[in-house]
């Protein structure tokens, strides 16, 4: 695995964490128990 790679997964891994992190605290402070 070449060095860009796994910068690149590292990459995406933050994006996903901070997707996920900032939908968890939008259901947590709006109490939506889902989108519909």
């Amino acid at each position: 695995m070449s060095l860009i790679a796994f910068l690149g997964a590292i990459e995406l891994g933050l994006i996903y964490g901070f997707v996920a992190l900032g939908v968890y605290l939008s259901f947590r402070i709006l109490n939506f128990p889902d989108l519909t």
